[in-house]
């Protein structure tokens, strides 16, 4: 690894790698520059309405059918990557946006190409250059599981079906819980070859290698696919679990339930067992939805695991009224679950401007009517 003084002043963005490309193209210099490889999702993505006693559901919910779109695999010669998010630029520093999206946590919204932090908050760090061909998998919400889960894991076997070889891997620091180095020893992956991004990195190699985001693809079918594939056979088989299961986030810092005991209570009598998930290694939470056939649960990370269970599992997803999104819907469609949906009411909390971020209280009543629904009974 070698150092300039610095790489400059990051100046303007491409919307996307393919208007790169374009420019790429006019310049005669897509051999020398780089390639953007199209990328194969396969299947066609089905999306059937939810079961549910709700008299209106939410549109996020519609019915559709998508034929999976915009996958790439791209190499970028002395591409760049700054800061901890990692953002990809190109050797001049611009921004890449498609590879680069960015949440703003204190707006709760995605940012815009020319709202971008590499932008608003250069800090001028020095240039590292890294010999050799070096993969990237940043993404902004790495460090949540299913983010990490479906922003990251899949778009590794998207290197790998690339069969272009790399030396070394950056990627995001996560400082939360051990399911990185679970899943990384699960696919054989050594640690020493990641690089780490913070928030002086500013690193340029002789080739990046970058798969496209899986959030700008819509999550395709292929997405869980891949997770069945690489992480069905490390299920721990050891763990007895049970078969019908309730995923509690009472040890979650928001959008838990209030009446959390009340639920469990009630779902006791149709033998639905109370899970913390944080209690749980990834092999374990693996078998365990891989072997139920019926999982309640607020909407949260965790059922990022419903890509594991098998066909016509019943799943009860319970939303805030006023947050409902539609990720694991689209993952029980993707698996052929049997999904239902129930509203709870969001707690208003003066603190918090962001109802995806309230409690929620659940109207018993209303979710044995959901039970009763799906055909459990006491």
């Amino acid at each position: 690894m070698s150092f300039s003084v610095n790489g400059g002043t990051p100046s303007g963005y491409y919307q996307s790698i393919l208007e790169l490309e374009t420019e790429w193209r006019q310049k005669g210099t897509i051999h020398e520059a780089g390639q953007v490889i199209p990328f194969d999702f396969g299947r066609a993505a089905d999306f059937i309405a939810p079961k549910s006693i709700e008299s209106s559901i939410h549109s996020a919910l519609t019915p559709y059918s998508l034929q999976p779109f915009g996958g790439y695999v791209a190499t970028i010669s002395s591409g760049r990557v700054w800061g901890e998010a990692g953002a990809v630029l190109t050797p001049e520093g611009k921004l890449i946006f498609d590879l680069s999206q960015e949440y703003d946590a204190l707006q709760n919204r995605m940012l815009e190409a020319d709202e971008h932090p590499v932008f608003q908050q250069w800090n001028d760090p020095k240039l590292q250059h890294l010999e050799g061909t070096v993969a990237v998998l940043t993404f902004c919400g790495s460090h949540n599981y299913f983010h990490w889960m479906y922003d990251v894991l899949p778009r590794l076997a998207m290197l790998k079906t690339s069969g272009i070889p790399y030396t070394s891997i950056i990627m995001n620091p996560n400082p939360y819980g051990p399911f990185v180095a679970q899943t990384w020893a699960m696919l054989g992956i050594s640690e020493s070859s990641v690089i780490r991004t913070n928030p002086e990195a500013y690193v340029e190699a002789n080739q990046l290698l970058v798969p496209s985001l899986m959030m700008n693809s819509h999550y395709p079918p292929w997405a869980t696919d891949t997770l069945r594939k690489f992480l069905l056979p490390h299920r721990d088989e050891s763990h007895v679990t049970p078969e019908r299961i309730y995923i509690s986030r009472k040890k979650a810092s928001s959008r838990r339930i209030v009446n959390d005991e009340d639920v469990i209570c009630s779902l006791e009598k149709f033998n639905i067992v109370p899970i913390c998930l944080e209690d749980w290694t990834v092999g374990q939470q693996i078998q365990l939805f891989a072997s139920a056939k019926v999982i309640v649960g607020p909407h949260g990370a965790g059922l990022a695991n419903l890509a594991f269970c098998q066909r016509g599992t019943q799943v009860i997803e319970i939303f805030h009224a006023q947050h409902v999104v539609p990720t694991y819907w689209m993952i029980s469609n993707h698996n052929e679950l049997e999904y239902y949906m129930v509203y709870g009411q969001g707690i208003p909390d003066p603190a918090i401007r962001f109802p995806g971020l309230e409690d929620v209280y659940v109207d018993i009543q209303r979710l044995k009517q959901t039970l009763h629904l799906a055909g459990l009974d006491t």
